[in-house]
């Protein structure tokens, strides 16, 4: 038996996704003591979502783990890893998995909302009706035309991290992918939840330009200088969008560029406050874009928070 790990190949845990693809016995161990052995057919698959990998990162945090292995052929794992076992009497190995605690999925739409707040608008709620079953919520993800592709990359990208919590079975599924676009739904507490595009401008542009565009300096002779059109930029990083919606707000011409969000007002949904359409632009919204009618029947403007509080 192993007498000395140095002589194996070894990776600090936090590096677990650097391990080899092959199979062999690995040894998680921390100041000299084997706190865990175990088999693999795919040593790097294995540590991609390890059960044991929560215990194994609080003792990280107070001393370094580290992953030991040794490579061997898929049938002689069964009979190593119980030979190490029996020697090392490993710690973990002798006590039981604990059990994960599941977020509620209400808390996790919450969690979708505020990662979603500052690009979608909330379009309205839809009642039970033979093409919706459920009470469904309608929200619309904002981008025009030149950068959709990007704008569902950012928001796939998301609801894909979200979707990968371990402790959770809420899922957002995507259930109509596009050209360059995407929609997907959610289930929550008797509650559909659909996030659809929407081909509109949003809040990004730096507030700074109202002024220059209401001074007309994108003449030839008298244009933006460069330094002052970064300068511009910079300061915009650094606003909130709460900042940036109300300088849209108090500007003609962001009244004119962004009508959506300047006209829309805060409402609580699953206990998040986001922008939700009032019930004149749902029906300019409607007119204007009719299959969200025929896809959404009976929708209207959300006045109050349609998702229910659990109160147990």
């Amino acid at each position: 038996m192993l007498q000395n790990f140095n002589n194996l190949p070894s990776l600090n845990l936090i590096d677990k996704q650097k391990l080899p693809k092959y199979s062999g016995i690995y040894f998680a161990v921390a100041s000299g003591q084997v706190l865990y052995v175990g088999q693999a057919v795919n040593l790097r698959n294995r540590w991609q979502n390890h059960h044991r990998l929560p215990q194994l990162e609080a003792i990280n945090c107070r001393c370094q783990v580290k992953l030991f292995w040794i490579n061997c052929l898929s049938t002689e794992l069964n009979d190593l890893e119980r030979q190490y076992i029996q020697f090392y009497c490993p710690t973990l190995n002798q006590t039981k998995v604990p059990q994960k605690k599941l977020l509620p999925s209400f808390q996790m739409l919450t969690l979708s909302l505020k990662k979603l707040n500052e690009r979608v608008l909330v379009f309205g709620v839809c009642p039970v009706s033979e093409k919706l079953p459920l009470k469904t919520i309608v929200i619309g993800y904002l981008a025009n035309y030149t950068e959709t592709r990007l704008a569902t990359t950012l928001v796939r990208k998301s609801l894909q991290a979200i979707n990968r919590k371990p402790n959770s079975l809420f899922r957002w599924i995507e259930y109509d992918r596009l050209r360059n676009a995407a929609r997907w739904l959610t289930r929550c507490n008797g509650i559909e939840t659909r996030l659809i595009p929407c081909f509109e401008e949003r809040i990004m542009h730096n507030p700074s330009m109202y002024r220059v565009m209401e001074e007309k300096r994108f003449g030839v002779g008298n244009s933006i200088a460069l330094n002052e059109y970064e300068a511009m930029r910079q300061e915009v990083k650094a606003m909130s969008f709460s900042k940036r919606l109300e300088l849209a707000r108090n500007s003609e011409i962001g009244r004119q560029l962004f009508p959506l969000e300047c006209g829309s007002q805060l409402r609580v949904v699953s206990g998040v406050e986001i922008l939700c359409l009032t019930s004149e632009q749902l029906k300019v919204l409607l007119n204007k874009k009719p299959y969200i009618q025929e896809q959404h029947p009976g929708i209207c403007a959300i006045n109050e928070d349609p998702v229910p509080k659990l109160l147990f």
